[in-house]
């Protein structure tokens, strides 16, 4: 049986715990921040091993699941990947940092390990992966959220969330790289675009403050020598995170199961 572990039990960590034990996945272990031991049993129960780092554990995993963000990714993903323990996450902005990139590319290829990044919340990244086949001459992401889904970023200095003085406005215009480091919790859709497509640099971005709507909106324009393909998402929230896209975490839960079957398979 595969042996996994979840790093962080926030909305995303929580929501991936339950819907896994409802398919009969269990999960072994968990990873969170020292202080917060008794707060995570409370919500995974007396059942499963709570310990700090990966160091710590009894038994280590085959996987791991990183629910956590940014600082999770920095902290766990080179040290779990130079053990031959797989890792899958969400947290591609955290890859806008090339010396961060390079660590996980060498951990991942010392340790003979899978470094996985979930599709998270948007769509039509398979065209984006072809269209480069042939040269795209532009990629463009539009990130459209309530106000309240901006709290607590870089929005809050840029225009008043409170109190838009249009519908919508506009608090970012520049590229992946930018975004992922001024927008660390919000722009990891636009970071896995840029990874996929035509790097950090040359992906387009815009982060747009909404107040006519409820649901988080992701455009992705691709154009080039195949044509132009334009997609748009509204996603639905997690209940109790409007920050989190229930989407990503259902792909957390997607790349588990791929990686379960063919782990399977080979065993």
């Amino acid at each position: 049986m595969i042996k996994i572990s979840i790093i962080g039990f926030g909305s995303i960590g929580k929501f991936v715990f339950k819907k896994l034990s409802e398919k009969n996945i269990n999960i072994q272990s968990l990873i969170c921040k020292p202080g917060r031991e008794e707060i995570a049993k409370k919500a995974f129960g007396s059942g499963i091993e709570i310990k700090n780092d990966i160091d710590e554990l009894d038994d280590l995993p085959d996987l791991i699941l990183d629910c956590a963000g940014h600082d999770a990714l920095k902290m766990f993903a080179a040290k779990a990947l130079i053990k031959g323990i797989n890792f899958i996450t969400l947290s591609s902005g955290a890859l806008s940092d090339e010396p961060i990139l390079k660590d996980i590319q060498r951990s991942q290829k010392i340790g003979k390990s899978k470094f996985i990044i979930a599709k998270g919340a948007v769509g039509s990244l398979d065209i984006l992966e072809a269209a480069k086949e042939s040269g795209i001459s532009k990629v463009e992401y539009i990130g459209r959220k309530p106000p309240k889904a901006w709290k607590g970023s870089r929005a809050e200095k840029i225009i008043n969330l409170d109190y838009l003085q249009k519908k919508s406005e506009v608090h970012f215009t520049g590229n992946a790289r930018e975004a992922s480091k001024l927008y660390p919790k919000n722009a990891n859709v636009a970071a896995t675009i840029a990874l996929m497509g035509i790097g950090f640099e040359k992906t387009k971005v815009k982060l747009i403050a909404d107040d006519t709507i409820s649901e988080n909106v992701h455009e992705l324009v691709i154009s080039g020598e195949f044509g132009e393909s334009q997609f748009k998402i509204l996603g639905k929230p997690l209940p109790d995170n409007p920050k989190s896209s229930s989407l990503a975490a259902m792909s957390i839960i997607d790349e588990t199961k791929k990686f379960i079957d063919n782990f399977e398979i080979n065993m």
